[in-house]
């Protein structure tokens, strides 16, 4: 398999694992069991396919769990369907560039002076872990549910003690890892806490055995910061769509 196809197979996987599938033509929403943030619940086109005629299918489907319908694809895994979803009404949320890391271009990012980087198991309190998370990206604080439910594959870095910033990783699926929720607190940033994170997570991905991560940054201010951990360009897009 390609780039391409390596990220898509990857997505797909690791939703199957964690999340609640519910098919709809040529379609897969993937339900999360403890929130509804749009982010968290959204489809991927299935592994081969190439008609597009069942959208209509798919918003019941989103619609039947009282979801916004939301849609993530890699794009050359999906000829057609940005036009097929754009012709029946969906908007463009995003076009991301994916940035690609095998484990031989790894850098080492030091932690700043002050600053202690460390994963986040299951079994401990990660409230920390999680609060920091949603200040840095500006979202409700955890709820219960999903204090519950943490996976057990973040980092958190303290700045004197006190939580700074997070980031988190998937399971490792078809040897791929996506990394993700890479965020700073305010008063924190400019230090070079998102590049030593994002390499920390890289590492934790690679140590669990990925044979490459990928990620999709935001804007060209975070391609700068992934890149100082050897996250390059790959050639491929992943696309965000909502209807």
């Amino acid at each position: 398999m390609n780039i391409a196809e390596r990220v898509q197979a990857s997505i797909r996987a690791v939703n199957a694992a964690d999340r609640d599938a519910v098919e709809a033509g040529p379609f897969t929403l993937y339900r999360n069991r403890v929130s509804d943030h749009p982010y968290l619940n959204y489809a991927v086109p299935n592994d081969g396919a190439v008609e597009w005629d069942g959208i209509d299918a798919l918003r019941a489907a989103f619609a039947a769990h009282g979801l916004a319908p939301r849609l993530e694809f890699v794009a050359e895994c999906a000829p057609g369907l940005e036009e097929a979803l754009a012709a029946a009404g969906f908007e463009l949320q995003g076009r991301y560039p994916v940035m690609t890391l095998p484990a031989s271009a790894l850098r080492e990012v030091p932690a700043p002076e002050g600053v202690v980087i460390a994963r986040v198991p299951g079994g401990v309190d990660v409230r920390p872990l999680l609060q920091t998370a949603a200040e840095a990206f500006g979202s409700d604080a955890p709820t219960d549910a999903e204090v519950a439910a943490y996976h057990g594959r973040g980092v958190l870095a303290r700045a004197g003690g006190e939580p700074a910033g997070s980031a988190f990783r998937s399971a490792v699926a078809e040897g791929v890892s996506e990394l993700g929720g890479i965020g700073v607190r305010e008063r924190f940033r400019l230090r070079g806490i998102a590049a030593a994170l994002t390499a920390a997570a890289a590492a934790d991905a690679l140590a669990a055995g990925a044979e490459l991560c990928f990620l999709t940054p935001g804007d060209d201010g975070a391609e700068r910061v992934y890149a100082r951990a050897g996250f390059a360009r790959a050639g491929t897009t992943v696309v965000h769509m909502v209807g």
